[in-house]
């Protein structure tokens, strides 16, 4: 095996001597020709795993057709949209979508913490019980800081979320629905419910009138992403403002963020990382080279992230994607349930 081989072998083995029962699946696509990989894959097929954050790539894509609409303006501040207290200075719609805002997570800490400590993770939904009239008394409630500064917050995505929904008049969920089915033509992919997510022992326990289901609570399989991530590619003028690198990150310098994309200075590639309760995500589009790559996994302990996974991925299919499929397809008769 050559050497970007050899290191992808140890990432999975290690992946799977910490998460024996882990399930693994793999999507790639070179020049729109597609490969599929699953690993440990139950018996359903095409089975659907929580993508957390990367749900917040699909509010700031269907934003950017609100504004190729002329719907909506990414200069006006949140007060334009939805209910305000006029003593709190509002970030504008694009601090939002680039986590500048100055808003933080407003993260249960106390709780949050405790389980972290215990599990390595959070198994439980730290936003559960919130509903979006909690959002609302918050919004006019909490002052956020200066604009300007990079600071990923899930809130950002739950007050966008509630501005679609103040500018279209109709829920969220049916909105962003009818966009993924009709236009992004992405038949499995779905947003959480109280009754689908109380029998899904990896999921986060999400009610249906959560705000932050917005921000983390959809769900899909390799290849609905796989579409997704073709329509980036194809649609890249009308998504420009999505792609475009705003602010450096405050994890590496390097890394710039666009409307919840990531991407290094001078690249043609964007990706982003999901989670949610014991689920795992990554995805990867390249403009340039017409490269799209997606891992989506459930993990038993939280020490490993399929983002190490997914870029050594990337660098495998740059380098030769014959190769690689012929590994994976070897791999794969070793990880299967009996």
């Amino acid at each position: 095996m050559n050497k970007k081989i050899d290191e992808l072998n140890v990432i999975l083995n290690k992946h799977f001597k910490r998460s024996k029962k882990s399930i693994i699946s793999i999507g790639f696509s070179v020049k729109n020709k597609a490969y599929t990989y699953d690993f440990n894959s139950p018996k359903e097929k095409n089975m659907s795993f929580g993508l957390g954050s990367i749900s917040k790539t699909f509010i700031s894509t269907y934003i950017c057709e609100l504004v190729h609409q002329g719907k909506i303006d990414l200069n006006n501040p949140v007060s334009h949209y939805v209910e305000s207290n006029p003593k709190i200075k509002y970030p504008k719609l694009i601090d939002l979508l680039t986590h500048t805002s100055g808003y933080h997570a407003f993260i249960p800490f106390v709780s949050s913490m405790k389980t972290m400590i215990t599990n390595g993770f959070n198994r439980k939904n730290i936003y559960q019980k919130l509903d979006k009239e909690w959002l609302k008394r918050s919004i006019k409630r909490v002052k956020p800081l200066k604009p300007g500064k990079y600071r990923y917050s899930d809130y950002n995505y739950a007050i966008i979320g509630y501005i679609i929904e103040s500018i279209e008049k109709a829920p969220l969920i049916e909105v962003m629905c009818r966009y993924i089915k009709e236009v992004l033509l992405m038949p499995n992919t779905f947003y959480a419910t109280e009754n689908y997510t109380k029998s899904d022992n990896y999921s986060w326990r999400w009610e249906d009138d959560n705000p932050y289901l917005a921000a983390g609570g959809l769900f899909s399989n390799v290849n609905d992403l796989m579409v997704f991530l073709d329509y980036q590619s194809k649609n890249k003028e009308k998504l420009r403002i999505s792609h475009k690198r705003y602010f450096q990150t405050f994890l590496n310098k390097n890394v710039y963020t666009g409307f919840s994309w990531s991407s290094f200075h001078n690249s043609n590639h964007h990706w982003h990382i999901g989670g949610q309760g014991r689920y795992r995500s990554y995805v990867l589009f390249d403009t340039k080279r017409e490269i799209s790559v997606v891992v989506l996994a459930t993990v038993d302990i939280n020490v490993q992230h399929v983002n190490r996974l997914g870029s050594i991925i990337f660098s495998n299919v740059k380098k030769d994607h014959h190769i690689l499929n012929e590994y994976l397809a070897n791999y794969k008769n070793r990880y299967v349930h009996s």
